[in-house]
């Protein structure tokens, strides 16, 4: 069994070495090989190599012009605005200088107009026009931080005289610095604007000299330079395109040729050659083309070799598969064979195994009747005994009722002579209900001559009072000795139907009793005859027990025999079937190796030598 497994397991092995996936094989062909013909090309629907090449080279350059266009306004941006500053900053020191050529310090006079010394320096709104003549710039001089002479013109055409700086300009300038800034709005208007203090010769400030440039101005000279820039770039930029195409369309032309002869060669045709331009070429294409043509050889080579071994391959497969198909045959008709001995084998185990089965189920049967019988022998026992007990009980009991006639007889007796006294008594109610009649018919004629008498009869008058109320006493106990009478009598009206319905009650339960009785007599002998009969089923289980047992030994020894002869036909139809699966495998090697050789020359006839 060992060497079939093994053998079973090295074929396997070797089929799983040699065998393709068929379903790869079928499925995974590429397109290319199914139908070899012309190079199926992608360049009209793919993006162009000429395309691709051009945005290289024009990508950086418009990237870099953005870059360079970005810093150069913002350098420009910050250089005008410093240059800027500078400049106010001058204009301011140069009119401070002017002022402090004149002797004294600087007071505010009654007329709102700002003095050095004796030198009124704004005697009129356009004292300060002279600063800013031919200069696109304002000044203004303020008195702290009020202006008093300015060149700043507002909306409505007046001068912005009169008007506060800003709170935190007026705060730094008071600290004898000057205030520079890019970012200040005057009137509604973005200003570039230096704030120089106006001192005494004690150090004090005491006002503000301004000197400011709108930016609106310094935004339209740089944007002007920036659009200069930007045409400059786009010139350039149109000359590297013009360039870069040029560059992408020599490339091109030389790609799309390799492209050609790769898909040529990815369709199987070995026969195509390189272009002698490319070969000749000292850069990276050139190199490439001269790897192809190595490849090319290579190739032809190796496919040519494969051919030869595919058709030795094919032949071999033809032979070897042959063989496992008769191989396989014989091996079926054996295993059939085989087959049929151990199915008859398992039959016959089964079989007796069933009859063993049922002959095990007929004992347990027999000796639950066994059982069955001892049980019914004591329950017939007892049935005797119980069955003796009724007759007893039923005679005691008929005893007793016929006690029970007996006494209700008596009661009933009882009862008639009760109501005999019963109308004797109403016989005296009536009597005494006679008497206190003519009691008071007597008391009333006593009372009638009492009175006649007048005072002789007074005494007899109350004696007659007095009969009066036993009379009607007496005829009212008589009445209530009547109704209890009348009572008595419906009650005992009522106790004699009673004992009626109970002596006939008793009466139809003593004819019970005696059909009872004669229906225990008739059990009880019925109960004998049963147990007599099952005393003789009992000895006849006892012989079919012991029957039983030997027959159970026999079928358990023919069954163990039987079950020997399956199992070794069940072993000798596993090991024909181990063999025949080997075969099998065998044949099925054989079937894929010769799949594989055909496989392997359609592959070959992909190639055009």
């Amino acid at each position: 069994m060992d060497d079939v497994y093994t053998t079973d397991r090295q074929v396997t092995d070797h089929v799983q070495e040699a065998q393709p996936e068929k379903a790869s094989a079928k499925t995974e062909q590429p397109e290319s090989r199914r139908a070899p013909g012309k190079p199926k090309l992608h360049g009209d629907k793919n993006r162009s190599i000429r395309l691709t090449l051009t945005m290289m080279v024009t990508l950086p350059a418009v990237i870099t012009m953005l870059v360079t266009l970005l810093y150069a306004r913002s350098a420009m941006t910050d250089g005008m605005e410093e240059e800027m500053i500078d400049g106010l900053v001058l204009m301011a020191e140069s009119i401070k200088g002017g002022y402090n050529g004149t002797d004294g310090d600087y007071t505010l006079g009654d007329d709102g107009c700002i003095y050095k010394g004796d030198m009124n320096l704004t005697p009129t709104e356009e004292s300060m026009d002279i600063y800013t003549a031919n200069l696109d710039a304002d000044v203004t001089l303020c008195w702290g931080k009020t202006r008093i002479a300015t060149t700043i013109i507002e909306d409505d055409g007046s001068r912005a005289a009169g008007t506060d700086i800003a709170d935190e300009v007026w705060a730094t300038v008071q600290t004898g610095e000057t205030y520079k800034t890019n970012d200040i709005q005057i009137l509604g208007e973005d200003y570039y604007a230096v704030y120089a203090p106006l001192e005494n010769t004690d150090g004090t400030v005491v006002g503000v000299v301004f000197a400011g440039r709108p930016c609106a101005d310094v935004s339209t000279f740089i944007n002007q330079k920036v659009r200069m820039l930007v045409v400059l770039a786009v010139i350039i930029l149109i000359i590297c395109n013009v360039i870069g195409f040029l560059v992408a369309n020599v490339l091109a032309k030389v790609l799309k040729k390799a492209s050609e002869m790769l898909a040529a060669l990815s369709q199987g045709q070995l026969n195509v050659t390189i272009d002698e331009r490319i070969l000749k070429r000292k850069d990276e294409i050139g190199r490439m083309g001269v790897a192809i043509e190595t490849l090319l050889d290579k190739l032809r080579e190796i496919v040519g070799q494969l051919k030869q071994s595919s058709n030795t391959l094919y032949t071999s497969g033809n032979s070897l598969d042959e063989m496992a198909g008769q191989t396989s045959a014989a091996a079926d008709e054996i295993g059939r064979a085989v087959e049929d001995i151990s199915k008859g084998a398992v039959s016959q185990a089964e079989e007796i195994e069933s009859a063993s089965q049922e002959i095990a189920t007929m004992g347990e049967v027999i000796e639950d009747i066994v059982t069955s019988v001892g049980s019914l022998t004591n329950t017939s026992e007892n049935m005797t005994v119980a069955g003796n007990a009724s007759q007893t009980t039923m005679k005691e009991l008929s005893e007793s009722n016929d006690r029970t006639t007996a006494a209700i007889a008596r009661i009933g007796e009882q009862i008639r002579s009760t109501n005999a006294s019963i109308e004797k008594i109403g016989a005296a109610a009536t009597l005494i209900t006679s008497i206190a009649d003519q009691t008071s018919l007597l008391s009333l004629n006593a009372s009638i001559e009492s009175a006649r008498a007048g005072e002789a009869g007074r005494g007899f008058a109350v004696v007659a009072g007095e009969i009066q109320k036993l009379a009607v006493q007496s005829d009212e106990a008589a009445a209530e000795i009547q109704q209890i009478i009348d009572t008595l009598l419906a009650e005992s009206e009522q106790t004699m139907a009673v004992m009626e319905q109970a002596e006939s009650l008793v009466a139809e339960q003593q004819q019970k009793l005696d059909a009872t009785k004669q229906r225990f007599a008739e059990v009880n002998d019925g109960i004998t005859v049963s147990r007599e009969g099952t005393d003789v089923i009992r000895g006849n289980a006892g012989s079919c027990n012991r029957a039983r047992t030997q027959v159970v030994d026999v079928i358990s020894n023919l069954s163990a025999i039987s079950q020997e002869n399956a199992a070794s036909a069940q072993e000798t139809t596993a090991s024909m079937e181990e063999l025949n699966a080997t075969i099998n495998m065998l044949a099925e090697a054989a079937g894929n190796l010769k799949v594989l050789s055909e496989q392997l020359n359609e592959e070959m006839d992909f190639f055009q030598m």
